[in-house]
């Protein structure tokens, strides 16, 4: 499957549950992005259903590299990052409660470490700079999974190391997955405005998540007035850097409604699907 944004109309409640659990999104703001590249020809990234590569070709798409055999993607060079222009939001668009989510699978270098291997969203005014990022990322030699904020003049800011090496316990050559979750507490940009959630998981070797290996951490609330990422367009962005070897495979990006919408949305007992490629 390559990518693939769906979005829901007015739907029942119970409907609407089994629908989410089968990875669809509600309607208004709400929707779901997936790509595990298996439909593109092997070669450059960049160009294909709505990604544009930041370095123009570093990115490729290279058989039996990803999860389980499937396609995957190498290491991009330097700062080059993946970006999903095709999907633009804005944090401002989204209600009090609902959240964000970015992960995607990244392959361990052979020792069961990580280098900048990056998962958030990237402001469109300066989407081709890694000063622009907001996301998280899994680094070893930073000690392990940590945030990855800029302010609104480009500086990194409250670095923190959310999970350290030590409790990931990344082994081998093997795949995890790497998840964000942002939630929005305030309806401006201010004080409180946000809590993030990370997620990490080992993969077995079918590619499915081994429910027992999750580590979790959170972080916040926090300001989200002086970070970029929070007042304008914004891309999905995703980064497997170059520093250490391993690919990445199966992309994801979510913005999810608060659960009270559900019970809104229910009003009438309607199912109207809406699928956009």
């Amino acid at each position: 499957m390559s990518t693939a944004r769906k979005s829901l109309g007015v739907i029942g409640l119970a409907a609407a549950a089994v629908l989410l659990q089968a990875g669809w999104a509600l309607a208004g703001t709400a929707w779901v992005a997936t790509d595990n590249f298996d439909s593109y020809p092997t070669g450059q990234l960049n160009g294909n259903d709505g990604w544009t590569d930041t370095g123009g070709n570093n990115y490729q798409i290279v058989a039996g590299a990803g999860v389980a055999g499937t396609q995957g993607v190498n290491q991009g060079g330097g700062s080059n990052q993946m970006n999903w222009t095709g999907y633009p939001w804005d944090w401002a668009t989204l209600a009090v409660g609902d959240k964000a989510i970015a992960r995607m699978d990244f392959q361990a270098n052979g020792s069961g470490a990580f280098d900048d291997d990056r998962v958030g969203w990237v402001l469109a005014s300066g989407a081709s700079s890694s000063s622009y990022h907001f996301a998280v990322q899994l680094d070893n030699p930073d000690g392990g999974l940590q945030t990855y904020f800029r302010n609104l003049s480009g500086s990194r800011v409250y670095q923190t190391t959310l999970i350290a090496n030590a409790t990931l316990g990344a082994s081998g050559s093997n795949w995890y997955r790497e998840e964000l979750r942002v939630e929005k507490l305030t309806s401006a940009p201010g004080p409180n405005g946000a809590q993030l959630v990370v997620n990490f998981w080992a993969l077995d070797g079918s590619g499915n998540v081994v429910p027992a290996s999750l580590k979790t951490a959170s972080y916040g609330p926090f300001d989200t007035s002086g970070l970029r990422g929070f007042s304008g367009t914004v891309y999905p962005m995703f980064k497997n850097y170059s520093a250490q070897p391993g690919y990445a495979d199966n992309a994801y990006f979510q913005i999810t409604p608060e659960p009270a919408t559900l019970a809104l949305l229910a009003v009438g007992g309607l199912l109207a699907l809406r699928r956009r490629r």
